[in-house]
């Protein structure tokens, strides 16, 4: 899982340039879907004193650790 960055793959190399960078094996299923969970309640509630960004952020990395860890379990 790479996020907030990029990773260049070539055949003898792999370059990671990123704030997140995650190995599927590594990736805490349990914890991402809580973490998923509290995002979406909190953007549900849109309250006025809201840090959408940050909460935005959150649901994001949750989501691509999420999908990262079931496509590695699916192979």
């Amino acid at each position: 899982a790479v996020a907030f960055g990029f990773a260049e793959v070539l055949p003898d190399a792999v370059t990671v340039l990123a704030q997140i960078a995650e190995r599927p094996e590594d990736i805490d299923v349990a914890r991402a879907e809580a973490a998923r969970k509290r995002a979406e309640e909190r953007l549900a509630r849109n309250e006025a004193d809201l840090d959408y960004a940050r909460a935005r952020t959150a649901f994001d990395k949750a989501m691509l650790r999420l999908q990262v860890a079931s496509r590695s379990r699916a192979r």
